[in-house]
């Protein structure tokens, strides 16, 4: 190789090398603050929700509302498996609760997913269900990146 050869391949190299920087740059730029990102760690389950599945409006509004009603069911388990602990109740008698905790979570999980379309439900389903396998039923769950 001769020496304007050599010099042509540093140049070809060197713009090589800065476009794919400023590519990696707008990239991160652009998706560093995605919504899903936003909502993960705002704590904001629904906006993680829509944004994470690409929800539209029929179907972000039917799963808040089946949100809305479960949060109910959600709150009466956690009282009462807080109550038992407190209470020191019989093992059994937690596990029970738990495990009555856990089937309505999944099922609840189960109502959103089939409101979903069907690829994104059963992506939805294997995201959060690995969530409650060793879920430790101290309030309700959350899309925070840590847990």
């Amino acid at each position: 190789m001769n020496s304007a050869q050599l010099k042509n391949f540093f140049l070809t190299l060197g713009v090589a090398l800065a476009a794919s920087a400023v590519t990696y740059g707008v990239f991160f730029v652009m998706n560093r603050d995605s919504a899903m990102h936003r909502a993960a760690r705002e704590g904001d389950a629904m906006a993680w929700l829509q944004a994470e599945f690409q929800l539209d409006t029929g179907q972000f509004t039917a799963i808040k509302q089946l949100h809305d009603d479960y949060g109910v069911v959600c709150a009466e388990h956690c009282a009462l498996i807080t109550k038992a602990r407190n209470e020191a109740a019989a093992a059994g008698e937690q596990a029970r609760l738990e495990k009555l905790c856990v089937d309505a979570m999944t099922a609840h999980f189960r109502r959103v997913a089939a409101l979903m379309p069907p690829a994104q439900g059963e992506r939805y389903l294997t995201t959060v269900l690995l969530r409650i396998s060793s879920y430790p039923h101290a309030g309700a769950p959350s899309v925070q990146l840590s847990h």
